[in-house]
Formats: C-alpha cells, sequence, structure tokens
C-alpha cells in the first residue's frame, strides 16, 4: 500500500513541475516585452509640468511653453519635430533621425528608465510612467527657468504627419 502512494505521489509531483514549467514558459513568451512596446514611431501629443518646485507662476498640469520645450531636447535633435522613432536592428537600437543614426536607445532598470545616448555617452535619461501599446509617458526632470518634472505624452502612429513633411 505504501509503494502505491509513493508512486502515486511521484506521478503527481511531475505533473504538477510539468505544469508549472509549462505556465512559466507561457508566461515568458506571451509577455509584452517593454522594447517590443517601445519600437515605432511616437507623436507628441503634449508637454505638460507634473511637478514645479515652488513656483506660483508655473502650476501642474499647465502646459509647458514651447520655448522651454525646445529649450529641454536643444541636445537631441532626433526628438525637435515632435516624432520619436525608436528602431531595433539586431543588437544595436537607434533613434531614427534624417541625417545620422549616432542617438541610440537603451531601457535601464527593470524597463522603467529609458536612456538616450550619442557615442556611447548618456545624453539624457526618462523615467517611463506608463508604457502600452497605445500611449506612452515619460518624465524628464527640467532645471532651466524652473526646477520641476516635465511629463511628455506621446502616442503611438503619427506616420501620416511624417508623410505629409516630406
Amino acid at each position: 500500500m505504501l509503494t502505491i502512494k509513493r508512486k502515486i505521489l511521484a506521478r503527481f509531483n511531475f505533473v504538477f513541475l510539468a505544469l508549472l514549467l509549462f505556465g512559466a514558459s507561457a508566461m515568458v513568451m506571451l509577455y509584452e516585452n517593454p522594447e517590443r512596446l517601445l519600437e515605432g514611431e511616437w507623436e507628441e501629443q503634449g508637454w505638460y509640468f507634473e511637478k514645479v518646485e515652488k513656483s506660483p507662476t508655473f502650476k501642474k498640469q499647465a502646459i509647458i511653453h514651447e520655448g522651454i520645450k525646445d529649450a529641454a531636447i536643444a541636445h537631441l535633435p532626433p526628438l525637435q519635430d515632435g516624432l520619436w522613432h525608436f528602431e531595433k536592428m539586431g543588437e544595436k537600437n537607434f533613434v531614427a533621425h534624417h541625417k545620422d543614426k549616432q542617438y541610440n536607445w537603451f531601457l535601464k532598470g527593470r524597463g522603467h528608465i529609458l536612456e538616450l545616448r550619442k557615442n556611447n555617452e548618456l545624453v539624457e535619461s526618462f523615467i517611463i510612467q506608463k508604457l502600452n501599446k497605445n500611449q506612452l509617458v515619460l518624465h524628464l526632470n527640467l532645471d532651466m527657468q524652473t526646477k520641476g518634472i516635465a511629463r511628455i505624452v506621446l502616442k503611438k502612429g503619427g506616420k501620416e504627419k511624417y508623410a505629409k513633411e516630406i
């Protein structure tokens, strides 16, 4: 009787471990990878103040003036036209631009930090607040006219606008 229980227990353990392995494999294969979600064309919907350090003129949810936005990304030519295009070619990640592909992008941490680099030198770092297949919300620390955090809202798509400009 004891040997029958051991055989049943061994079979039960085998089935349990097989199901556990199958479930874990399915989760890894079906899980939305942040890099795959980030790839493609993103169009800016707006720049907003998320947090502002003791300034009566700049309030939360206020739209950031175009001049402040331009100054914040002046060192990032690929992002100045309002279209953010993230490409992946094998092991290399590029921020597409009209003239060069010197800007690379990397996801750091648990996929919540987006780094832009030029010639392997860090140029800018964004915190990913929200990323899904339709919307990307980034936070950027501003240290210009006022200290605070800018919230950048991007929407997937935008190829139509880019095609019209060409």
